[in-house]
Formats: C-alpha cells, structure tokens, sequence
C-alpha cells in the first residue's frame, strides 16, 4: 500500500513546516502555498494507490510524489540549518550576512515554486488520468498523534505458539540421547513449519542438556563461509577462549577436531541449503564419535548426504483444528478468563481465513497477530474479505496464499509502522539486529517521534507491535524482558524485501560491480545498504547524490574504506555508519562537516587518531559513536556545539590535551567512555535525561562528588563505573541510594562494599571487577532484595572465604564467580538463593570444591565450570564422588 507510506512522508514534511513557521520570515506565502498543495495531494492518494496496479503511468505518479516529498524535504530542512547558522553567529559581518539571507531567501522561493509546479503536474496528469480526488476531512490525527497509537509495550508470549510438538520433540530427543547408531538427526520442511522453533525445545530439552557436555547453535545461511561455521562452534564450546578469532584455518580445524574426538558435544546447523554446504564443513567432524549433530534445512538430501544412517524427521502441517487453536491464542489475548466466549461469526470466518493458512505455524501466527488488532465484526469482515476471494482453492499449502496473508500484515500496518518495517531489509539474511542501534536508525530517519519522549521508550512501542504481530522475531533480557536483538524469519524477510521492491524504498550492493539486490533496483536510491564491498568508489555517480542512509554490513568488508575525501558527493545524508572503516593517515575528513543533515554517525573500530573540528556543523546528530579502533584521539572541544545529541560514545582512549565541555548537551540519554581526565563532573548536573552513563577515569574526582552530580539524574538505570588507577580506595564512599538504578558495573579499588543501604533500592544487576575487596562481599549484596544477576570477576574479592546466608538473595536468577584467584572456601546454607537458575564458576583455581548445599536449590538449571584442574571434572562426572551435588542439575558443563 504505496498511499501509507507516501502519506507518512507527506505529513512528515507537513509537521516540518509547521513546527518551524516562524523561521520562514519573508518565504510565508510561497510555504502556505506548498502545503496548500500538499494538502490537495494528499487527496489523490487514496484512489491512486487502489488503482496502481492497473496501470504502470499511475505506479509512475506516485514514484513522482515520493521524488517530490523527499527533495521538498531536503530543501527546507537546508533552508533551516542556515537559518539557524545565521543567528548562531549573531550581528557580526551585517552587511555580509544580509547580502547571503538574500540569496538564500531567492534561492528557497525560486526551489518552492518548483515543488509546488512539480505537485501541480502531478496532479494535473492525476486528474487528466481519471484519478479522483477523495476528501476525508483533513488530517483527522497529527503524524504524532498517529505514531503515538503504537506507541505500546506488550509482554512477552514466547512459549503460547506451540502446538503439537511434544510428541515430535520427544522422538527426537529420544534419537540423540538414545540411539548409538546415528549421528546426525535432521529436521526437513518448507520454510515456515517449524524447524526451527522444533530445533529449539529439542535443544533446550533438559534430558538432552543433562547429556551431552557442551552445545553449539549455528545459523547457517545461504551466504555462509567455512571460517564463519567452524569459529562460532568453536566459541560456543569454548567461550573462554580468547584466541579463536586469530586462528588460522589450519589450527582451527585441528582445535575443532580434536574437540569432537574427545567429548560428547551436540551441534546443532540451523537452515543448511544444500549438500554442498555441508561438504565445505565436514572435515572438522569425526567418525563416529560422541558429537551428534542437528540440522535443519528445506532439503532432506542434505542430513542424508552428511550420514547415510540419519534420522530424518519431517514435521506435519498443522490439522485444520490445530490450525485454528493457535489462531486463537493470538487472536483473543483473553481466550482463557472463564467468562470469555469467542464470537461465532468471528470463528467461523477466522477457520476460514485459516485454511488457507495451508497448516504452516508462520502463516498462522501471522494470522493470528494480524486479527489480535481488530476487534469487531466489521473489523474481521474487512481482513476477510482481503483474504479469501483472492485465494482459489481450500485447506492446503499454496504459497500464494500464505504470501497473500503475510503481505496483508504489512498492508494492516498503520503508516509510520510501514517504513519501520520496511528498513529492516537493509539487513543481511539471519542478521542479528541491535535493536539499539536499530532504534537511531529510525529516530535518525524520522520514522519514530523524539520531541516529548526518548528514542527508546518511542521506538519499544514500535518494535513490540511488530513482535506482537508475528512479523519480527524478539530475543529477550530475562533481568528486564526488554528486546535486545531481533531478527525476521526468511520467508518474512523475503516479503519485506519485497514490499522494499515495490515501494523503491532502498537499493541493496552485493558485489563490487551490483548497485541492487535481487530485484532491488532504484532509479535514484534514497537508501544503500552494503553487503559485501566497498561503495565509495561508486558514490561519485549522479543516481547516488540523494541517498539518505549508507549501512554497511560484513565486518571483513567494512575494513577497506580507505580513500574518501569527498564526502560532500552526499550532502543529504541522514545516517551514515563507517564501523571498522580506514582512514588514510588516520584522519577523517574534513568534509565530513558538509553532511549537515547528518542524524547517525558511528565510527565504532574504525581506524581514526584525529577528528575534525567541522564536526561542530552536524547540528542535527542524535548520535555519534566515537568508539575508534584502539588508539589515542584527539578530540576537539566542538561537541558541545551538537545540543541535539541523545546518544554519545567517546573513544576509550583520548589524548591528554582532549578537554570537552559537555555541559549543553542536555538532551542525552545515554553518554558512554566519560572520563573525567578530559572533562568535569559538573558537566554531569545537566544531563537529567541520561540512561545510562559509563565513566572510565575519576581522575582528580571523588565519589562523593561523583555520586552528587548525578542525583538529579532520575531516569539513570545503567551505570559503569572503571578507574584506570587501581591503586586508589574509594571504600565505603559510593553513594548511590538517590537514584533509581537498575545495572551497576564497578571495576576500581575499594577494600569493601558500601553499605546496603548506600546502594538503589531497585538494582538488579551488578558486576563488580578489579576491586581487590578484602571483606567477603556477599552479606551486602544478599540483602540487595531485587537483584537477580551478580558477577563477580578478575580480583574482585581477595579473600579466602565466601558465604552466602540462609534467606539471602531472595531473587538470585545468574551468578558468575570468573577469577577469584584466591578463592578456597564458598559455603552456602540452606535456603541461600531459592531461585538461582544459573552458576558458572570459572578460574578459581584455589576453590577446593562446590558446596554441599547446591542440592537445596533446586531450580538451579544450568552449571558451567572453567578449570584447568581435570580433577574437579572426575569429582562431579557420573562417577565421580561429587555427582550428587550437580545430580538434579539438568546442564552441567566444563570448559578449558
């Protein structure tokens, strides 16, 4: 449906104009002119998307209307910025600045009156064309308005989806553990019937966690290489090992080789293609071994070509009933009060609707996320009739018809819905998407509201309702059910890529010579996204000089951006991500200055020692990502100049002549590698917006003060805290009660904790390293009533004995004791953390053995221990004369 997404744009640019009305002094007839004429067109747009696939002219009008909105756009938007560059320099130079206000003013009046004549065009060849014009009555919402109907959070329904699997699971759990005669066990079906999610519960099954001694979960996609393969398994099964990632491919063969000789160790190759994949993989993989592996693919060939005695297993196609009892769990939320009762001509047209669904889990959910938003008869009648009359055919698997029912979840999308949707096909294949960073891309664009709210509480509401509607797949923080990555299955990915298509909504480079995607191919893209080379050198061209956003992806890839010096060939450019990119003689640009619509600019890794000073032109950034690939930077003292900023990332390393002033940046809402070596903690007292904050030097400030400039700072949920300076003891002086904290880090120096009730009443998490504590620290932290994760890591306690007490740590769920080097004796009593899930001991080479007591927790699912010490192994094996302590515990693995 082109109408949403051109009338997003539309009433985009018409807020635009609004808002700023009163910086267009001696342009305000040729502005009211303009959005006359936006008005008139937006009138056309309706009976011009429902005829657009009749007619290649119409599906041209509306390409044109799209040209028309982003360039009116950018010619205001430019217009402003200089505006607001005059006032900023006050009344010096008066006669020159008036000599250039009258330039600018021609230039805007003469660029306005050629939109409003190309709009005039437009819809004069509408009109010439038999177009008509429907009047609704105007914007009866805002576009804020409009976004802020999404704007809702949903929780969690992970497991509400599964339908007829337990017996599958059972037969296959029973084929790994089992049967010594297979080795690999395969899952085949067309995509959408549950591979994965069956993979999924086989994998976290607790008989088949209790073993098998170590896991790995491998995506495997289409453009997947053998180094990818090999070093992700090698990481899962050895998380520890900090060398895997400069390995050369011999030795990582061999590592990975004898690995799989020795233990028993379960594989698991999600969405292998074709035989040949698994010919380019299976050298690591020895005969007959205690490894057994899982695969999933469309393919039944391929488990049979990796062992020819493979179990294979085929999952069926939802019946007709369980079709429609999943259908249901989406649909009506409230199915299970006892006083609800579905509507009768509701289940009679949803079993309809459902049929054609073909059985397939996907399409269902689909279905089903897309019908939980209607809520009358007349609702449903609508999404009916966009289903059934234009299926023939009944209950079956028709691909058309499961492509009709996942296109009509993004038609049902409500318009600014549509382009957050629809970004998300700059993203590889099982790309796992941040969703953090996911979020400025759409505050940069537009696509989200930031004026009354921060981007994250904006762009969570957007997310969750993509989730909720089975059109985006959600990976959860257990500690705050937040999302924190994402990523689409590929048959949903194929219909955004599709929608993106239609839409011209962004041209994708996969080689050195490509500048489109399978069919992706636009006249003039406003957005690129990189897959596997380098564009700059293609950047030059004419049919690129609009583009709005330039994503690349592939980190090898991303490496060899060497020779740009010029970035001026973009001045439109709202998000520009050079992660990992070079710079010749580590400078960046100068020209970078001239992006000066520029929303996003990350230079995260990327190889950079100096930066310049026009980066003081980027007044519109809403985020910057200074994190350079470890070297020393020099910073200039112009941030203080981008008061726009919500989100900044200062390098880890800054030379010692850096001095920042970043008191005006009051608008940020998370600020990280803060040092206050190279700035003051005044600064801090400003920053109320702030979410999280990680300071890596208190060079010259106390705790105290520290814990004073952040008292107003009430939204403040995550805090880090590293002092380079070891030597220091900052005992007993962080006060942080005022504040309402969720996550704490502290990696300094300090002899003892500060009292419980110095710490947030509300903290969850906290991870204290390098504090060199000489006074156990676990009866402060046991009584800190909310927390469910707590690490302690690499000299964070220097004592000899630990105890956790009875009662204490009420909701414990994780806890990481990772290089307590002097480490001997941990006692637990009995009722000590009742709800712990999750213990990994790792390096505490002098701890003579586990509790006795870990027999009482009886929710504790999954134990992992690092040790050098092969005897601590043989103590707790199934012979071992400590079994019974882990004997309940249905994971337990060791790593080296």
């Amino acid at each position: 449906m082109a109408e949403g997404v051109i009338l997003f744009g539309i009433e985009k640019l018409w807020d635009l104009v609004s808002r700023e009305s009163e910086q267009f002094q001696g342009v305000h007839e040729q502005v009211s002119e303009l959005k006359r004429q936006l008005g008139r067109l937006r009138s056309f747009l309706k009976d011009a998307d429902a005829k657009k696939h009749e007619s290649e002219r119409v599906r041209n009008f509306l390409e044109d209307v799209k040209d028309i909105v982003y360039d009116a756009e950018d010619i205001i938007e430019t217009f402003l910025l200089k505006e607001r560059r005059r006032k900023e320099k006050g009344i010096k130079k008066r006669v020159t600045r008036l000599a250039s206000v009258l330039v600018d003013h021609r230039k805007i009046v003469l660029d306005i009156r050629g939109i409003t004549k190309r709009i005039s065009d437009v819809i004069e060849g509408m009109q010439s064309f038999g177009i008509l014009q429907i009047i609704d009555g105007g914007r009866s919402l805002s576009l804020q308005d409009r976004q802020r109907e999404v704007r809702q959070t949903y929780p969690n329904n992970s497991e509400s989806d599964l339908v007829g699997l337990d017996q599958s699971v059972e037969d296959l759990v029973g084929q790994l553990v089992g049967n010594d005669n297979i080795q690999v066990v395969s899952i085949s079906g067309m995509g959408g019937i549950g591979k994965t999610t069956l993979g999924r519960q086989v994998f976290h099954h607790d008989i088949v966690r209790r073993h098998f001694d170590g896991f790995a979960w491998i995506c495997v996609s289409q453009q997947f290489t053998q180094k990818y393969v090999w070093q992700r398994i090698l990481q899962e099964l050895r998380p520890n090992d900090r060398e895997i990632l400069q390995m050369d491919e011999f030795t990582r063969q061999g590592k990975l080789f004898q690995l799989l000789e020795t233990d028993r160790y379960l594989i698991v190759l999600d969405d292998i293609w074709k035989a040949e994949d698994w010919d380019r993989i299976k050298e690591v993989f020895p005969q007959k071994r205690g490894w057994k592996m899982l695969l999933t693919s469309r393919n039944e060939s391929v488990g049979l070509h990796a062992d020819p005695t493979c179990f294979s297993f085929r999952p069926k196609s939802l019946t007709p009933e369980q079709s429609w009892t999943l259908c249901q769990r989406l649909a009506f939320p409230r199915r299970g009060e006892a006083e609800y009762r579905v509507d009768d001509e509701l289940e009679v047209m949803g079993k309809e609707m459902v049929s054609h669904c073909g059985g397939l889990p996907l399409a269902v959910k689909v279905l089903g996320g897309l019908l939980a938003t209607k809520h009358t008869v007349s609702e449903w009648k609508r999404v009916y009739e966009n289903v059934v009359p234009h299926i023939v055919g009944g209950f079956g698997l028709n691909f058309n018809s499961v492509y009709r029912i996942l296109s009509l979840s993004y038609e049902d999308l409500p318009m600014g819905l549509k382009h957050c949707f629809l970004y998300l096909a700059h993203f590889p294949e099982d790309y796992k998407i941040d969703v953090e960073t996911l979020f400025n891309y759409w505050a940069a664009e537009g696509l989200i509201m930031i004026y009354r709210s921060t981007i994250q509480d904006n762009a969570e509401g957007y997310l969750e309702e993509l989730v909720r509607r089975n059109m985006v797949i959600a990976e959860r923080s257990y500690l705050t059910s937040r999302i924190e990555s994402c990523h689409m299955h590929d048959i949903m990915r194929g219909v955004c890529l599709s929608k993106a298509e239609e839409e011209n909504f962004l041209q994708i480079v996969q080689g050195p010579t490509s500048t489109s995607t399978s069919t992706i191919n636009a006249q003039s893209p406003r957005r690129l996204a990189v897959h596997s080379s380098n564009a700059f050198e293609m950047m030059g061209h004419e049919k690129f000089k609009k583009v709005r956003s330039l994503l690349f992806f592939k980190a090898k890839e991303k490496a060899v951006i060497q020779s740009v010096s010029d970035f001026g060939i973009l001045p439109f450019l709202r998000v520009l991500d050079l992660s990992r990119a070079k710079f010749q003689g580590g400078k960046l640009p100068s020209s970078i200055g001239e992006l000066i619509h520029l929303r996003f600019l990350s230079l995260y890794r990327a190889v950079v020692s100096h930066l310049p000073s026009s980066l003081r032109n980027l007044k519109l950034l809403l985020y910057l990502n200074l994190g350079v690939d470890g070297v020393s930077v020099h910073v200039p003292n112009v941030l203080k100049e981008l008061r726009e900023l919500r989100y900044l990332i200062l390098p880890f390393l800054m030379d010692v002549k850096t001095k920042l002033e970043l008191g005006d940046l009051i608008n940020l809402e998370s600020l990280r590698g803060y040092s206050i070596e190279n700035s003051s903690v005044k600064d801090l007292l400003g920053m109320t917006k702030l979410r999280s904050l990680t300071v890596h030097s208190l060079d010259g400030c106390t705790l105290e003060t520290l814990s004073a400039s952040l008292r107003e700072s009430r939204e403040l949920e995550h805090l880090s805290l590293y002092e380079v300076m070891h030597g220091r003891h900052n005992e007993g002086k962080l006060v942080l009660d005022s504040i309402h904290l969720k996550f704490l880090t502290v990696g300094m120096h300090m002899t003892r904790l500060p009292d419980q009730h110095r710490f947030p009443p509300n903290l969850a998490h906290i991870c204290l390293r390098y504090c060199c504590m000489e006074e156990d620290p676990m009866p402060t932290l046991e009584k800190l009533l909310h927390l469910k994760f707590v690490e302690l890591s690499y000299h964070a306690f220097t004592g000899k004995r630990m105890v956790c007490s009875k009662g204490g740590f009420p909701q414990l769920y994780e806890l990481n004791l990772c290089g307590q080097y002097d480490l001997e004796e941990w006692i637990v009593e009995e009722g000590s953390m009742p709800c712990l899930n999750t213990l990994t001991i790792n390096e505490c080479r002098k701890l003579k053995e586990l509790p006795d007591e870990l027999i009482y927790i009886t929710s504790l699912k999954e134990l992992t221990i690092g040790w050098r010490d092969s005897e601590w192994g043989w103590k707790l094996s199934e012979r071992g004369q400590d079994h019974y302590k882990v004997h309940h515990i249905p994971r337990v693995q060791f790593i080296y």
